[in-house]
């Protein structure tokens, strides 16, 4: 078998161009396993991720396999053939090789069937601008025969390990950068102790939904609630028994409300529901009879919750005006009662 005139050029413009333009991370590794292909003669190759933690290769972009491509959920162990396996070496001594088919090679390994009697194993290594290097995964290929010229054609196997590792790295990169900037934002969002909407997200949200029922001319419900007694909790007990009791019922609002409610920590002993419709006291009764039947250890016992229900737009035309009124609703329910709700009915 010989390398193909005119096809290595190609393949490596036609990956190239893959990169740079950027997409789905399987479908540039199928175009890659594909000019592999191209490049080599080979009548298959398969691109797998490598996960240096657990040590497992995951197939992720393949050419040539036909019925026999590997589902992406078959996962295979690194070095579960004898000691020389290929594919270990492959990924431990960052080596790359051409072999003939052995039994003792990694199991399950795409490409040792199908008239395929040697492979083309080569890791794909990115590295910084320190020198430390980093496998990201294993490019296979199946070859009917030896090559002619091993050299060579390891060389065209290499050019094409070399796109896949930059579009590898390039997707890991990208996806860390979602998942740092998802972090920001629910950090910016969110309640640290107990993980609802903080005060600047509820206000952002009960400005939105006001606009909203002011288009429509529909009632928007708002329940602010207290939960009695918190701070002498929290001075007997300690704060992590304050911080405790803040999460479950954190938690308990969170199952009590409804799908379309809001669901925010007000501040200090405080939380807010934003209920649009006219459901708020039904809410709020829901919410303090949950909190009510909550077991508590640490010698916490029961606890109550006081709320003050308001409505829009005839406790406030603004988001100023329906949260003080609000807070004037809770103000007299907790001079009548612990647990006891106040406001409109």
């Amino acid at each position: 078998m010989t390398n193909q005139p005119g096809g290595r050029e190609a393949a490596l413009a036609a990956g190239a161009r893959l990169i740079a333009r950027g997409g789905v991370l399987d479908d540039q590794l199928d175009g890659l396993a594909a000019g592999a292909c191209a490049m080599t003669g080979a009548t298959s190759a398969v691109v797998y991720l490598f996960d240096g933690d657990s040590g497992i290769l995951v197939a992720a972009g393949s050419a040539g396999l036909g019925e026999h491509a590997m589902p992406p959920s078959e996962p295979l162990t690194v070095g579960s053939g004898a000691d020389g396996d290929p594919a270990a070496r492959a990924v431990r001594g960052r080596h790359s090789e051409i072999v003939a088919i052995t039994a003792d090679m990694t199991s399950a390994l795409a490409g040792r069937s199908g008239g395929i009697l040697a492979m083309g194993i080569v890791p794909l290594v990115t590295e910084d601008a320190t020198g430390s290097q980093e496998v990201q995964g294993l490019l296979v290929a199946g070859l009917p025969t030896m090559p002619d010229d091993p050299a060579a054609t390891l060389a065209d196997l290499d050019a094409i390990g070399d796109l896949a590792a930059a579009a590898v790295r390039s997707a890991r990169l990208e996806q860390a950068l979602v998942e740092r900037s998802d972090w920001y934002d629910r950090v910016a969002h969110t309640d640290p102790l107990t993980g609802l909407a903080n005060r600047r997200t509820f206000d952002r949200m009960l400005e939105l939904e006001l606009a909203r029922a002011g288009r429509q001319g529909s009632p928007v419900s708002v329940a602010l609630f207290d939960i009695d007694g918190l701070a002498a909790i929290s001075a007997g007990l300690g704060a992590d028994v304050g911080d405790d009791i803040l999460r479950r019922v954190a938690a308990t609002l969170a199952d009590s409300v409804r799908l379309v409610d809001t669901v925010a920590r007000y501040g200090g002993d405080e939380f807010v529901v934003l209920a649009p419709g006219s459901a708020g006291r039904a809410v709020a009764q829901r919410v303090v009879d949950a909190v009510a039947h909550l077991d508590l250890a640490n010698g916490a016992g029961s606890i109550t919750l006081s709320a003050g229900v308001v409505r829009f737009p005839d406790d406030g035309a603004n988001a100023e005006e329906l949260l003080t009124a609000a807070g004037e609703a809770l103000s007299a329910a907790k001079a009548t009662a612990p647990g006891t709700i106040s406001g409109r009915s």
